[in-house]
């Protein structure tokens, strides 16, 4: 690499890029409101949309936030920059129905990045007990308002498999947290009793048929990409890290590909999925310019930050 291309390497990690990069997301989503609610209701119908979009642009900055303090906690990406952190919020922020509707999708990522911290906390940790019980107590709490928290519980379950504290007493603290909040919200009548869910097929052209279905769909498949990608070319460094390194990071590498899966799987649901499969696929984009700085990263990154900036436009105008 020559000299510029260094310094531009190392403008592009640096701390005020990261600003002006989630400065711009957060102007994106401003610029381009979108009607569209294909997403559980989490909060009342009463809250207006200025109001949702404003709790959902704060709740994807706490997210990134989190990030940030989980790389510096245990080094994950082996470097200090935020990059990853903004990356994930502009990335987030070229769908902007993830703001628009009453969805559950930035509480998901939210709920799940803070247990992702207090697992990795324990790690080979025999007194984990109330850390444990903690973790399974935010997922059902999210499962009071829509069941899909629920899906991460198995991940979770192998999380503690990952970190060495798979034990009888440890299941037991795991169950106890999820009966925990439908044990306290039903028992004083603060919610009604859910009936069963109703499962049926929806074709997959309906997407197609929503407004801004297209793009956002084409949005979801470059993450996807992206993530697959850049996570096999990151396999290579992870295998180099300790015991310790790799469990987080292939804790991370799995809650990704969980995520990716649930997403097709639950594809009209996929508001649902995005801000949290953003927030793994940061990861893996942060991995893999930390490997290749030093080899023209950069110029993948940049292909990368103009492809969303082409699909958010395409989103805007149609």
């Amino acid at each position: 690499m020559t000299r510029r291309e260094t310094r531009f390497t190392n403008i592009l990690r640096s701390r005020g890029i990261g600003i002006i990069l989630a400065l711009t997301g957060v102007w994106m989503v401003l610029r381009c409101p979108v009607e569209t609610r294909w997403s559980f209701a989490l909060l009342p119908e009463w809250i207006g949309e200025d109001i949702v979009r404003g709790i959902n642009i704060l709740g994807v900055i706490a997210t990134a936030v989190a990030l940030v303090v989980l790389n510096r906690s245990y080094n994950l990406l082996k470097t200090l920059s935020v990059f990853f952190a903004a990356y994930f919020i502009f990335t987030t922020c070229a769908t902007p129905e993830i703001f628009s509707g009453h969805t559950s999708s930035v509480i998901l990522a939210l709920t799940v990045i803070l247990d992702t911290w207090l697992l990795f906390s324990i790690y080979n940790t025999r007194v984990s007990d109330r850390r444990i019980f903690l973790i399974f107590t935010l997922l059902s709490a999210g499962a009071l308002f829509d069941l899909r928290f629920l899906f991460f519980v198995p991940v979770f379950v192998a999380g503690l498999a990952q970190m060495k504290i798979l034990k009888f007493k440890k299941i037991v603290a795991a169950v106890i947290g999820l009966l925990t909040p439908p044990w306290i919200v039903w028992g004083l009548a603060l919610m009604p009793l859910p009936t069963m869910p109703h499962v049926f097929f929806t074709p997959p052209a309906l997407l197609l048929e929503q407004p801004g279905g297209v793009p956002f769909l084409c949005t979801v498949g470059v993450t996807l990409a992206v993530g697959f990608i850049a996570g096999t070319v990151s396999l290579v460094r992870i295998l180099g890290f300790n015991a310790r390194a790799r469990a987080y990071n292939s804790f991370i590498a799995m809650l990704g590909i969980v995520t990716g899966l649930m997403a097709l799987i639950n594809f009209t649901s996929l508001t649902t999925y995005i801000t949290l499969l953003n927030a793994c696929v940061a990861m893996q984009v942060g991995h893999f310019f930390r490997a290749t700085a030093n080899r023209r990263g950069y110029i993948v990154v940049v292909l990368l930050l103009a492809a969303y900036t082409a699909l958010y436009v395409w989103t805007a105008i149609d």
